[in-house]
């Protein structure tokens, strides 16, 4: 357990102050599993004001439900008091927080019962749920009653479907009904929580299968986009493989639907990165695949580029968008060789205008597709000779 083992000296420090503090969370559950384990949470008996008592370095960042983050040892450890919750009004946040000196009474508010492990510092586990059967037979459990759980934070319902993808579990039966039923209660929770589950959900080893609980569910019926077009869940269910990021499956989802990329990135409310990237990939993947496409193509977006064409076409382009990028004779346009000016000075008599960008995308496409070396002579003589200006 050496990945714990400053979390460890972090729990040693508050049991020093006679306090109880556990690991929680995602992390017990990866190590259980054998996953990679990402970032580490503590769950303490210690309130806020005596967590800020023990540790040099604190930062209130949730000091209103119970949470400071802790700098030990250069790293940061997120520290919550243990506490039951009230109604949550918003379908976020709980109304009220209490807080107690009861782990179990803590690991009672989690989502699913692979979420409800804390772990001693002794490495002994409060598993008061049976998370650790649930790990055994790979089945996602909510704590307490589903219907309960997803009224509190409907999100819960795609984050139950996020860790069928994630893990490759199978969501139990109670879950799954009160899903069936409730389905339109994923409607009250802001798209862009949505969005956060759904970049992780595609990403999963086991993408197919949630998508196509998404849909049997009928989760997308509280979807935008998805709930206008009732095949379109079905179809992504069938082409989808694990994807890298939301531009990713918002160029899949366009392909798929012949809605634009900016319908999407409007309706989820997703980044102008998303936007531009998912706009890239589309424009290519419709053109044909030479050596401009790939000039055009973001360096960045290789990858993702591939994966869609497998997807989408069907076709395994990885080394050819490889050889393709590593024969280019320029990278972008700051490499060519002439510049707006030297158009400017080889035609005095013209005026300023779109003339000049159009030129030199002229130029720098045929440079690109090896009509003529990046070479200033060259092109001067093909741009005052070879090409109709």
């Amino acid at each position: 357990m050496k990945i714990f083992e400053k979390a460890f000296r972090v729990i040693q420090e508050l049991e020093q102050y006679g306090y109880e503090a556990y690991l929680v969370g995602g992390a017990v559950r990866d190590y259980l599993i054998g996953k990679a384990v990402g970032d580490l949470d503590i769950a303490t008996s210690a309130t806020p004001d005596q967590v800020m008592k023990v540790f040099d370095k604190v930062i209130p960042i949730g000091i209103e439900h119970g949470t400071v983050l802790v700098r030990f040892e250069k790293e940061s450890f997120e520290i919550t008091t243990f506490r039951t919750e009230g109604a949550y009004s918003d379908y976020r946040h709980p109304d009220s927080v209490n807080f107690v000196t009861d782990v179990a009474a803590d690991l009672a508010r989690r989502d699913y019962t692979v979420n409800a492990i804390a772990m001693a510092r002794t490495g002994e586990l409060v598993d008061p749920f049976d998370g650790r059967s649930a790990i055994e037979k790979k089945e996602l459990v909510t704590v307490g009653k589903a219907f309960d759980r997803f009224q509190e934070d409907p999100l819960r319902m795609m984050r139950g479907v996020r860790f069928v993808s994630q893990l490759g579990y199978n969501l139990d039966h109670d879950a799954r009904k009160v899903m069936e039923n409730q389905r339109l209660w994923l409607a009250r929770i802001a798209i862009e929580r949505v969005s956060i589950e759904m970049e992780k959900l595609i990403s999963g080893k086991d993408v197919k299968t949630a998508v196509q609980l998404l849909h049997d569910t009928g989760l997308w019926e509280a979807m935008p986009i998805f709930k206008d077009h009732p095949e379109l869940m079905r179809e992504l269910a069938k082409k989808i493989e694990p994807l890298d990021n939301l531009a990713e499956w918002v160029a899949l989802c366009s392909l798929l639907s012949a809605i634009p990329v900016l319908d999407w990135v409007k309706k989820w409310k997703l980044s102008n990165a998303v936007k531009q990237d998912a706009q890239h990939l589309v424009r290519i993947l419709q053109s044909k695949l030479d050596a401009w496409a790939v000039y055009q193509l973001p360096v960045h977006l290789d990858e993702g580029f591939c994966r869609l064409e497998k997807i989408y076409k069907e076709k395994d382009v990885q080394d050819n968008v490889l050889s393709i990028r590593h024969t280019l004779p320029i990278r972008n346009s700051s490499e060519l060789a002439i510049s707006g000016g030297d158009l400017t000075s080889w035609f005095p008599d013209r005026k300023k205008g779109s003339w000049i960008r159009d030129l030199l995308l002229a130029v720098e496409k045929a440079v690109v597709e090896k009509k003529i070396p990046n070479d200033k002579a060259q092109l001067k003589e093909w741009v005052i000779h070879g090409y109709n200006t």
